[in-house]
């Protein structure tokens, strides 16, 4: 299928100085092109004037496109590169016997990868990266919503789209740009940031990082890629991530819940899981800030983008006033609505660390109220290497169902490998009650027959669970039949 533009697109005239010279207008064809930040991307070259056309399974999450211009294409074939690309762009996720990307080859066109295009895309711009195990894309899209309302006009590249948006893309005119920036195969290697972040680190990619040293290496090294003249925000209670910042040869701040961080935060109430806190930088404080994205992992998250904010010269004024109206993104405590009676809420947790987060964060919103969780372990890898971690992460929730795994980038299921029956005794046998039934079908059945009005149902994972988010009365949030995985 062809979706062509109705209208030839209107260029956003952006600045382009002689140390950006890879910005300049070009025709760009993106393989996997509705993934989430490959999504973003496209928004970015379509905003700056590029000519842009991609191809994905399912290409209608990016169909916003169509009416900017872009050329979208369903199913992967040789016919659907243009013959006037000049520069291809595509996933990890993307093998090299893509149809495309063969054709790419043998025209001898420029072929990059996500990040790679990320890394060219940077180069002589002032470049904020934002990386870590969890909390990447939430850091990056509140640093960018407090740059955006100081009139900073940043460019932005963000995993996850915020709310009201149809991607976590942005084009900018200035010279600044912000990105969230992914371990996976050491992917940010690809950057070359003038301030940078690491949230934490914990191992999470299994099918790339061999044991956790070499995961800290590869964040050392991205500690180690700021200039001198540049600065690395640090997790303070993270000792891997200290560890690693000691690579850094720039200027590195601390930030943390621990009054000893260069930036901390002094908790003064919370309501409905929502968190009102004093952010204190050194011993001095600097302003109070009333969050109302739910969770106290997001008041860490709202102390890393306000010191990033501050290093690119917002006031204490401002960065209270942009993180209080900060609205959250789509599949980050997501409150979908009601049905019958039961609040959902969606959000994209698939580590251990960010299940327990998301389940107490539900537990403060809805005090009082019997919840249910819905998970789909993401990789079979990760579910066998953290199958216990896994099944003590669900505790939190009164009632679980666990869904098949999504087996992103592994292929077809092994005889003998981890299933998600596993994962759910290994969860009963910790004292959680969980349900039988792994398919969307007989899940759906279950939530069918058995949730009462006042009851909470969380979907929590980062694969394929729009047969059940439907079930909230609204439409899904993808099919995740894409061709790449988070971006």
């Amino acid at each position: 299928m062809n979706l062509t533009p109705p209208v030839s697109p209107k260029p956003v005239s952006v600045a382009v100085g002689r140390s950006w010279g890879f910005c300049r207008p070009r025709r760009a064809h993106l393989v996997g092109i509705a993934g989430n930040g490959m999504r973003a991307l496209a928004d970015v070259l379509v905003g700056w004037g590029w000519t842009v056309s991609g191809s994905d399974l399912d290409p209608f999450p990016a169909k916003h496109l169509v009416a900017a211009g872009a050329s979208l294409f369903q199913g992967h074939a040789a016919e659907h590169l243009p013959p006037d690309a000049d520069l291809v762009v595509y996933s990890d996720a993307v093998p090299p016997d893509n149809p495309e990307l063969r054709l790419a080859v043998e025209r001898g066109l420029e072929a990059l990868s996500y990040f790679q295009m990320l890394g060219r895309l940077g180069v002589g711009r002032n470049l904020s990266a934002v990386a870590g195990t969890h909390g990447k894309s939430t850091t990056t899209a509140m640093t960018a919503h407090l740059l955006i309302q100081a009139g900073l006009d940043p460019t932005v590249v963000c995993g996850a789209t915020p709310l009201g948006a149809a991607s976590g893309g942005r084009a900018g005119s200035s010279n600044m740009m912000l990105v969230e920036a992914c371990e996976y195969h050491a992917n940010f290697l690809r950057l070359q940031p003038q301030q940078a972040v690491i949230l934490g680190i914990e191992p999470d990619h299994f099918d790339c990082y061999g044991s956790p040293n070499e995961l800290e290496a590869a964040f050392g090294r991205f500690a180690a890629s700021v200039p001198a003249n540049g600065l690395l925000l640090a997790r303070h209670d993270c000792p891997s991530t200290r560890r690693a910042a000691a690579q850094a040869r720039c200027k590195v701040e601390t930030f943390g819940l621990l009054p000893d961080a260069d930036w901390s935060a002094r908790v003064l109430a919370e309501q409905q899981g929502r968190f009102r806190f004093e952010l204190w930088r050194g011993g001095s404080r600097f302003c109070e800030v009333r969050l109302q994205v739910p969770g106290r992992h997001n008041v860490v998250n709202a102390l890393a983008a306000a010191a990033l904010a501050c290093e690119n010269g917002l006031s204490a004024s401002r960065i209270a006033a942009g993180l209080g109206n900060f609205p959250g993104l789509h599949r980050r405590m997501e409150l979908l609505g009601e049905r019958r009676g039961v609040a959902i809420l969606d959000d994209y947790a698939h580590h251990p660390t960010e299940v327990r987060a998301a389940l107490s964060a539900a537990r403060m919103m809805f005090p009082g109220r019997r919840l249910w969780c819905v998970f789909q372990p993401h990789q079979a890898s990760r579910t066998e290497r953290l199958l216990d971690e896994l099944a003590e992460s669900l505790q939190n929730a009164d009632k679980v169902l666990v869904a098949d795994i999504f087996r992103a980038r592994e292929g077809h299921a092994q005889s003998g490998g981890v299933t998600s029956g596993d994962l759910a005794r290994k969860a009963a046998a910790a004292g959680v009650e969980v349900l039988p039934g792994h398919t969307n079908r007989e899940i759906t059945v279950t939530l069918e027959t058995q949730l009462s009005p006042g009851d909470v149902l969380i979907t929590l994972g980062a694969g394929e669970m729009g047969g059940l988010r439907p079930w909230a009365g609204g439409e899904g949030r993808g099919t995740g039949k894409t061709t790449v995985a988070k971006q």
